[in-house]
């Protein structure tokens, strides 16, 4: 099975199915990233090991270089193969809607043929998110199956019809997260956050742990 996650920015996919794209690794199906922006916005400045002043450009291609090498090295925790890793490098908290960017997404889509997509739940509190998610639906109108997924900005109207048991995944997902290491201070990377989710949704789906999601559109095939 061909399977394509998509997220605004670094951290985005291991957050929302970290599990889930482990359990497809595990099962042997083969797992695309795609990655809109570089998340150079979220970087605080003391992340940066350069000494003396830089300016604001450069200050941005070093927090991106350092985002992307650690969602690389979270998802190649996680079986992600490096090769299947696109990270476009739009603008952090500027994803727009271009004809650009959709036809590449499109292309994207067309060339890898995913079984399953997976991307940012519609409703969300995040400019980013909505963007991504739209730019997905819109580029992958062919596409049989996608399934959106949960994020800490999703908003409350996120009711899943679809879970994921990550019961054996749930330790690698964190172990995935903990290497987003410019991100650790940020409340929903605290581990007992991810884990009470992971915890939460596993009770509703009857499970250890578990991942949620909404399908927007699925054919069996």
């Amino acid at each position: 099975m061909r399977i394509l996650a998509i997220g605004a920015h670094p951290d985005d996919v291991e957050l929302g199915l970290g599990g889930c794209l482990a359990r497809h690794v595990k099962r042997g199906d083969t797992v695309n990233v795609l990655i809109f922006s570089r998340g150079e916005g979220g970087v605080p400045d003391e992340a940066l090991t350069e000494g003396g002043q830089i300016d604001e450009e450069e200050n941005k291609t070093l927090k991106g270089k350092l985002r992307e090498k650690e969602t690389k090295d979270a998802l190649a925790f996680l079986g992600v193969k490096e090769e299947n890793i696109k990270i476009f490098g739009l603008p952090d908290a500027n994803i727009d809607i271009s004809r650009g960017t959709l036809e590449e997404v499109y292309q994207q889509v067309m060339r890898l043929q995913p079984n399953i997509i997976y991307t940012h739940y519609l409703e969300d509190d995040h400019l980013d998110h909505v963007r991504t998610s739209l730019i997905t639906l819109h580029a992958a109108r062919k596409a049989k199956t996608i399934i959106f997924y949960e994020s800490p900005s999703t908003r409350t109207s996120f009711s899943p019809n679809y879970f994921v048991d990550i019961s054996k995944y749930r330790a690698k997902k964190v172990e995935a997260l903990k290497m987003h290491k410019t991100q650790v201070k940020k409340p929903y990377m605290d581990v007992d956050v991810i884990e009470s989710n992971a915890r939460f949704r596993g009770v509703q789906a009857k499970v250890e742990y578990a991942e949620a999601f909404v399908v927007y559109r699925v054919v069996i095939e």
